[in-house]
């Protein structure tokens, strides 16, 4: 406690400046004023306040520790503040992005992908039976993916239509969060499609795309408004449906591009009896995620069955199945048991993680943030060496109170505390500031919703994501580096002999 005591005393240096209240004031006023604007001005000095108030945070605290210690170890806790800033808002950035891209995934994608290893799928019922026995397993839903054509009028785009059973899905993904309008279990309505209400085309040429476009009637939309309409509904992703003109209860017509060809090229299945199919729109979602906002689409699992490729023996076959587990993060060890159980039963089924879905994009969000780690973490050891000179200059200075400590009795060791408490004040203060600055500037970027171009970025809106356990390993690093870089200096004050501060007094 003597040592933390002396500490304080050697770096405090209170000091009455009429100047730097001034520009604390100022800087105050300047911070509040922005922060002020930034909620309640116009939109177009929203980024331009973000930038002016993290600028009046940091004129704030320089100035305020200015008030309080010497102009020498307000520059160094300074650079452990402005250290510890960058890296807390980066991460804070890395983070939301991981974050950001594990809800897109698996907002349309369950944790666990049950794939057929060869075109048809063995047996769905015992899969999804074995699938939903495992206590790690909320739910299971299979599912189908058809690459198609969707038309209307003199617009079409290509699109993958994904058929679910509306019930096991909405206990699977999040696709009833994601809707704008609509309701997820509409598409139970009509969901056996009468052949009558397709009409067969026998090739996807552009004369059938025209064809196509004229295939439902001219009143679609009043048709699909009617309350005894037939035509099956379709979900569809908030940028196809703006790309293609529609809205709610709006007609289009689905076009399967192989309508003509046997789709596994193979004797044991049939191509599909229809070819296109009128549906109604009936929902509009929003995932945030312009991969599948712009190309995805949802019909019921009935309907899908109008597109896909028939097993001669056993008819309708599906895609896959679709998990969604207690914590995703238990993903592999599921995906191990399972995988011994199909195999164990005699089933060839290919066994899919989210991770191992879409790898190339985890693995480099993962090597981002292990980079930005390693830069960052050179930017707090250079922040280190500033508390080092410090802490020496403050040797320097002490060596008459080192020797008259001595002289009291104090050891080597006390003498070395005192300089690695000195290092932990400065360490602590600038870690403290710095992640609160780093903080605070994260909440105002999250209220801002930086806008990102989604054909780069995949998302629209810069994501920030502030994780206690990276504030806590912010901080850890932080002390360490800097008691780390206490050690020289306090040996150096250790190791001074009580009679050289005094004889060199008496040079002075």
């Amino acid at each position: 406690m003597f040592e933390l005591f002396t500490s304080w005393r050697y770096l405090y240096n209170p000091r009455k400046s009429r100047l730097y209240d001034r520009i604390l004031i100022a800087f105050f006023l300047f911070t509040t004023l922005n922060i002020v604007l930034f909620f309640t001005g116009p939109s177009w000095y929203q980024f331009i306040g973000a930038i002016l108030f993290g600028f009046g945070l940091l004129g704030t605290s320089v100035f305020l520790l200015l008030h309080f210690f010497s102009v020498f170890t307000t520059i160094s806790i300074s650079s452990v503040l402005l250290g510890t800033t960058v890296l807390t808002l980066v991460w804070s950035v890395s983070s939301g992005f991981q974050r950001e891209f594990k809800e897109k995934i698996l907002g349309v994608n369950g944790h666990i992908l049950l794939m057929p290893q060869g075109a048809t799928f063995p047996d769905p019922e015992k899969t999804l039976q074995i699938a939903r026995e495992d206590g790690d397993v909320v739910e299971a839903a299979p599912f189908n993916l058809n690459e198609m054509l969707i038309v209307r009028d003199n617009r079409h785009s290509g699109v993958l239509v994904k058929g679910i059973s509306p019930y096991l899905a909405s206990r699977v993904l999040d696709l009833p969060q994601h809707l704008l309008a609509g309701n997820i279990f509409q598409l139970e309505r009509n969901q056996f499609p009468l052949p009558a209400e397709a009409s067969a085309i026998v090739d996807d040429s552009e004369e059938t795309v025209e064809d196509a476009k004229t295939a439902a009637p001219k009143n679609g939309d009043d048709y699909c408004r009617q309350p005894d309409h037939k035509w099956p509904g379709i979900i569809l992703g908030s940028g196809l449906a703006r790309r293609m003109g529609v809205q709610m209860g709006d007609a289009l017509t689905l076009l399967s591009p192989m309508s003509s060809f046997n789709m596994a090229m193979d004797t044991s299945q049939i191509a599909p009896t229809v070819q296109n199919l009128d549906v109604c729109v009936v929902g509009i979602f929003f995932a945030g995620f312009e991969e599948y906002d712009q190309k995805l689409a949802y019909v019921h699992l009935n309907v899908s069955f109008s597109f896909n490729p028939k097993v001669a023996e056993s008819g309708e076959t599906v895609f896959g199945i679709e998990m969604r587990l207690t914590d995703m993060d238990v993903a592999d060890a599921v995906a191990a048991r399972l995988q011994s159980r199909f195999e164990s039963n005699g089933q060839n089924i290919r066994v899919v993680t989210w991770s191992a879905l879409n790898p190339q994009v985890f693995q480099n969000l993962q090597f981002h943030k292990i980079v930005i780690w390693v830069l960052l973490f050179f930017l707090i050891t250079v922040a280190a060496f500033g508390v080092l000179s410090a802490l020496y200059m403050l040797v320097l200075d002490k060596r008459r109170e080192i020797s008259i400590l001595k002289a009291l009795g104090a050891s080597d060791h006390a003498v070395a505390r005192v300089f690695i408490f000195a290092g932990v004040i400065i360490g602590s203060l600038g870690m403290v500031l710095g992640q609160g600055i780093g903080m605070l500037m994260s909440f105002v970027l999250r209220a801002y919703s930086f806008p990102l171009d989604p054909e780069v970025y995949i998302i629209n809106r810069l994501p920030v994501s502030i994780q206690f356990t990276n504030i806590a390993m912010i901080s850890l690093t932080t002390v360490i580096l800097c008691i780390l870089a206490t050690l020289f200096p306090a040996l150096k004050a250790a190791r001074a002999r009580p009679v050289e501060g005094f004889l060199e007094k008496k040079s002075l």
